[in-house]
């Protein structure tokens, strides 16, 4: 039985109670298929990052970690933000266990711009999912943060959306859904329900889908390509959501 992945990001991942109704529905699709979990917390890295004087830095909407702050990313994603969702989804019920791509040997990469590059900001070269594969055959459910290492074993920080993108790709997940703050692809004020390859590629050429997004879709066909069956991206807003994007009720659905 191939499994659901589900990354959750902003507000969804960030306020206590929408991340209760929402580890209740995890809770639901965890009786009825596997399921893998990845998260980010980038705004619990900044606010740990400032009270130790650290500015971030972004480019391009990736965050360019230095050696200094690799520390911290650690602290905040594979620790504090990790084990709060453990906690929650345990509480619910579910068999959850913290990890970081570290595990395992779950992601293995190297800094952008290469080795002996100064970012800790990285890009994923290898994966291993026989770990995840261990626990969900055991019927537990992954939670995984995006934190891991490079072949000399210094710590990395993988986006968690392309954590996501690369475990769905290699598990041939069912689905693999992105909660954020978006509700989904807008265009002309709305959000797209289904959008195909070439769809998505028109919109791209004409600047409806700008910015992060759109690497996002170019990689969400990428992962499709792979083996992932379909790829879901809206927003967590209340509870029954996850389960009306699933349903293709809400959100944007890309197919090939």
């Amino acid at each position: 039985m191939s499994a659901i992945v589900v990354k959750i990001g902003g507000k969804a991942a960030e306020n206590r109670e929408s991340l209760g109704a929402l580890c209740d529905e995890l809770r639901d699709v965890s009786r009825e298929q596997r399921l893998v979990l990845v998260h980010g917390g980038g705004a619990e890295v900044t606010a740990v990052s400032n009270l130790f004087g650290f500015e971030a830095v972004f480019r391009d909407g990736v965050r360019q970690t230095s050696p200094e702050e690799m520390d911290i990313v650690d602290m905040v994603l594979a620790g504090k933000v990790n084990s709060q969702l453990v906690r929650l989804l345990r509480a619910r019920g579910l068999d959850a266990v913290g990890l970081s791509g570290s595990d395992g040997g779950t992601f293995t990469g190297e800094p952008i711009g290469g080795r002996g590059a100064l970012t800790r900001t990285g890009e994923v070269t290898q994966v291993d999912v026989r770990l995840l594969r261990l626990l969900l055959d055991a019927g537990y459910v992954p939670v995984l943060s995006s934190t891991s290492m490079d072949a000399e074993g210094n710590g990395l920080n993988i986006n968690a959306d392309t954590a996501a993108f690369r475990l769905a790709a290699h598990l041939q997940a069912a689905a693999l859904v992105f909660l954020s703050d978006i509700p989904g692809v807008i265009s002309d004020g709305s959000v797209v329900q289904a959008l195909s390859a070439e769809e998505a590629k028109s919109l791209i050429d004409r600047g409806v889908i700008k910015g992060g997004m759109v690497p996002k879709v170019t990689a969400s066909f990428d992962a499709m390509d792979e083996g992932v069956k379909k790829v879901i991206i809206g927003q967590y807003e209340s509870p029954g959501s996850l389960a009306r994007l699933l349903e293709g009720k809400e959100g944007t659905r890309l197919w090939k």
